[in-house]
Order: C-alpha cells, then structure tokens, then sequence
C-alpha cells in the first residue's frame, strides 16, 4: 500500500520492517468523493481507510435531521478506527473534494493477527484520537463561543501546517458557517457574529473555504490551544527497543 499509510501508522510506532513490508504489499483502492459525500456510513468495518487529500468530519445524524460534528480528518489520518473491531457508531462526510485510499477488511484482519506491533500501533492512534475528542467536549463544556471557535481554527490549522499543507498563514477550510455551527453546538447566526468578531480583531479570517490566520499567538490565547494535546501517542521504550534493533550489528557492540 503507499507510503502515506506507513508515515502515518509509524507515528504511533514506530513500525517494524515486517509491518512495512506487509503494508506495502497489501491491495489499495483509490476512492474520491465531493463535498457532502458519505466516505464511511454507520455501521461499516475498518479497512484502514486514509485520508489522501481534502478535508472530512466525523459526525453523528439524528433522528430529527440534526447533526453533531465531533472532529475533522486532514491529509494522513485514518479515518475508520471506530470500526476497528466493531462497526463504526458514526459516519464521515467529505467538507470538500477528498481522495481516500483504503485496503479489505480480510487484509486487516490478517495483518493485525500476524503483527502485534501493528495491533499496538492502531490501538495508540485510537487513544490519540481519544485524546482529540476529550479536548472537543471541554469545548463544548466549558469554552466561550469565541475560545471554541478559535480552538477549532487553531487546530485545522496546525494539523495542517505539520503535513506541510498550510503555508504564509493560509491553509484550505471548505467548511460553510452551518458545519462550524454543528460542530460547536452554536447556532449559525453565533457563528456568523463570532467569525466576524475574529476578521475585525485581526485574529483570523475564513473566506471560500480558506482560512488565514493574522495573529497566531492571539488566536492561540483565546482558544487555550494546546498543540501537545494533538501529538500522536507513543511507546518511549517500545520505540528504543526497535530503534536499537535496526542499528547495524558493529554499532550495537560498541560502548
């Protein structure tokens, strides 16, 4: 499979050479979807589905038609870890155009029996986006609208900027003001009031589906954004271990 899948496992690794070599070998299907576009409905089975390019949510529909929008998917992110073992309790909608590359299910299955070092990793990028999903609901819980709305700009674009995929400030957010409402629990007049509130204050601006930030250390302060709350999470001495290990024999034995 490609090279993106392995990058973005390995930072919840690292990965073993046998779990490369199993993943670069494994089928890859190569979907796209537009904007508004189901990529993952409620109740399918993971099948290592990344994120290539473009911009998704997760959210969860109700019955009446109403959403909650609980986290955005950028470029490198597997976005079907909820159905690792159980079906997915939620689905993924594309914010703009996005190409997602996924293996079976079989695949997976196999992979995760024969590799534990590929099971550990899943299960560390699970926790990370746990991780994610605590930060949000203290959002919702406990931030103003204008701290909520700047802790979620900061993040679209820092996750970006890591990938290289934001630059001069600027990065793509295809999101309308009712997506950005139903992932803060906001109503889209709020939302409306509170973006231009961040535009005249010359904090950040978010015009056809790009976003620009003029202040960072401004924005950060008001969304009490923690960048270290978005770090993958990692085994320190399952990483030494591995890295000791992929030295050359001659260097092991030297004091």
């Amino acid at each position: 499979m490609s090279r993106l899948l392995i990058a973005s496992l390995d930072r919840f690794g690292p990965l073993r050479d046998s779990v490369r070599d199993s993943l670069m070998s494994c089928s890859q299907t190569v979907e796209r979807f537009e904007a508004g576009q189901a990529i993952l409905a409620a109740g399918e089975r993971s099948q290592l589905r990344l994120l290539a390019r473009g911009l998704a949510v997760k959210q969860q529909v109700l019955a009446d038609g109403g959403r909650q929008i609980f986290g955005v998917a950028t470029p490198g992110d597997l976005i079907d870890l909820a159905g690792l073992f159980v079906g997915a309790d939620h689905e993924v909608q594309a914010l703009g155009p996005c190409e997602v590359r996924s293996t079976t299910p079989h695949e997976l299955r196999t992979m995760v029996r024969a590799h534990p070092n590929l099971l550990s990793a899943l299960c560390r990028a699970v926790l990370t986006e746990a991780q994610w999903q605590r930060n949000w609901m203290v959002g919702l819980g406990r931030r103003s609208a204008a701290a909520r709305t700047a802790n979620l700009l900061c993040e679209v674009y820092w996750r970006q900027q890591a990938l290289q995929l934001a630059r001069d400030g600027r990065c793509d957010f295809p999101a309308v003001q009712g997506d950005i409402a139903d992932a803060l629990g906001l109503s889209v007049v709020h939302i409306h009031r509170v973006l231009r509130g961040l535009r005249d204050d010359g904090l950040a601006t978010l015009r056809n589906g790009v976003l620009e930030i003029d202040d960072w250390d401004g924005l950060t302060a008001l969304g009490g954004f923690d960048a270290g709350r978005l770090a993958p999470q990692q085994d320190p001495a399952e990483r030494a271990l591995i890295t000791a290990a992929r030295q050359p024999q001659s260097l092991q034995g030297e004091d």
